[in-house]
């Protein structure tokens, strides 16, 4: 029976003692959080020029990687690799050479990479030695992986 009072007074007194979040102090229990003071020198809002601006950048995106997509849709018709592959093989070797390996004349892979904005490099690239290449290698934009 002694047990039982006791569990009561430690039940009772439990209840009666007030718990703070584990985050706070016992000397922070009186005080309030406070926000920092707010600046009105400081906007919460980029004007809505601003935001126009954002939302047409963040639209050309979209349709630059819309178009890149559908180019390279067009050179994996055309060439059956995709338009970065076809970048890389243009830039490693001549025309000529990356056109027999697909099956095609080099003028039509030279129209091919034109139409399709695939940068080709300018004549006489693979006459000068590497070392003296002013230009070495060109990106070609996104859309899709290889194939």
């Amino acid at each position: 029976m002694c047990d039982e009072t006791e569990g009561l007074d430690t039940a009772t007194l439990s209840a009666d003692d007030h718990q703070l979040p584990p985050h706070q102090s016992p000397g922070a229990a009186g005080q309030q959080p406070q926000d920092p003071p707010a600046r009105p020198d400081v906007p919460h809002e980029p004007p809505p020029e601003i935001k126009k601006a954002m939302l047409a950048a963040a639209y050309a995106e979209q349709m630059i990687e819309r178009l890149a997509a559908l180019q390279n849709e067009q050179v994996i018709k055309y060439t059956g690799i995709s338009r970065v592959e076809l970048g890389l093989r243009v830039w490693n070797a001549p025309l000529a050479e990356v056109a027999g390996r697909l099956g095609l004349k080099k003028h039509v892979l030279r129209r091919v990479c034109t139409l399709f904005k695939v940068p080709i490099p300018p004549k006489g690239y693979f006459n000068t030695g590497f070392a003296h290449r002013s230009i070495r290698w060109t990106r070609v934009a996104g859309g899709g992986g290889t194939r």
